[in-house]
């Protein structure tokens, strides 16, 4: 063998471990054990294995994204985090790789053999995921950082939005607008996003001193099926403490119920108020009032952030939760 083609496939293949383990153990990146690490660096030492461009962590860093399906699909919300990434992974010498998770595969013994596969320097999960994908991950020791998810049994770097004071701004501005009778509408995708907001809206009704009605929290929505909503808004309609306003747990939410509306005759806002949450594009052409969430820069700080922790495996976890504010149109009525 030439000392002077060495390459990482051959010190792979001289201990009988991945290409990816090799690349790991000689930049000195987390998820290698000292013991493998130092008898990786010998044996290149011995080979007078030299280092390429492509090798030096300085020049690029090889970024996963590992995402549901929903994430891929999504033109409204995850369009604008991705396009954060892919613009700060452009400036900043960073080669981003897309991978679409199989939900009901993610607790298959097999879920992270192919991904594993590859040579990764870090892994961002974008969106909902299961503990037991991420606890894998974590046990890769590959650093990684987790957008728009949350999860009590894994410590990592999560970059969220605060959704309780998003809530409660729509709450103190529906309050203030006269209105006190206030329904909360979420939908069948289990998001710990959504589980917030939702906590937050019974919180900040009670600090409020309003009334939370149990008959008016529509947990079950569709994104684009409707009859869901006008069955509950045919049953209840005529019912005295029928909602004046409602809180809906994301703009297509909001945008499905008004359309369930408009169906059965309400106008939004003259019989009806209704709110939302996130500012994706089609709410301003709706004149939907809705919490405004920095897609781009939730991405972008996502990216960065997981550079720092390549960088610094050691450095304490962070929870950043970024500002967000609302943006009133003219989807509210004024009762007083």
């Amino acid at each position: 063998m030439s000392k002077s083609k060495v390459t990482l496939e051959d010190i792979a293949s001289l201990l009988n471990v991945s290409k990816n383990t090799v690349s790991k153990a000689l930049r000195g990146a987390p998820g290698v054990s000292d013991e493998l690490r130092n008898k990786i660096c010998n044996l290149a030492t011995e080979l007078n294995y030299k280092k390429t461009q492509k090798n030096n962590l300085n020049l690029t860093q090889n970024v996963t994204l590992l995402c549901r399906k929903t994430f891929l699909i999504d033109e409204t919300f995850w369009a604008k985090v991705l396009y954060g990434i892919t613009s700060y992974a452009s400036k900043n010498n960073v080669k981003l790789n897309i991978i679409n998770i199989d939900e009901n595969k993610e607790d298959k013994s097999d879920a992270l053999s192919s991904i594993l596969s590859n040579d990764i320097d870090g892994i961002i999960i974008a969106g909902t995921i299961s503990d037991n994908f991420l606890k894998k991950i974590k046990n890769s020791r590959i650093p990684f950082i987790v957008i728009d998810h949350y999860s009590e049994e894994i410590e990592c770097d999560y970059i969220n939005t605060s959704n309780q004071s998003g809530i409660y701004q729509l709450v103190k501005h529906l309050y203030n607008k006269g209105h006190k009778k206030i329904g909360f509408i979420s939908n069948y995708i289990t998001a710990h996003s959504f589980e917030e907001r939702l906590d937050a809206f019974k919180k900040y009704m009670n600090h409020f001193n309003l009334p939370v009605n149990e008959e008016y929290l529509w947990l079950e929505a569709q994104y684009i099926e409707t009859n869901y909503l006008k069955n509950n808004i045919l049953s209840t309609i005529n019912n005295d403490n029928f909602p004046t306003a409602w809180i809906c747990v994301n703009d297509n939410t909001a945008l499905t119920f008004i359309k369930a509306l408009n169906e059965i005759g309400l106008k939004v806002p003259e019989d009806v108020s209704v709110v939302g949450f996130d500012n994706i594009s089609i709410s301003n052409f709706s004149e939907l009032t809705t919490i405004n969430i920095p897609k781009e820069i939730m991405g972008q700080k996502a990216l960065e952030q997981l550079i720092y922790r390549i960088k610094n495996p050691g450095s304490p976890f962070i929870d950043i939760r970024l500002s967000i504010s609302i943006i009133e149109r003219n989807s509210v009525k004024n009762l007083d």
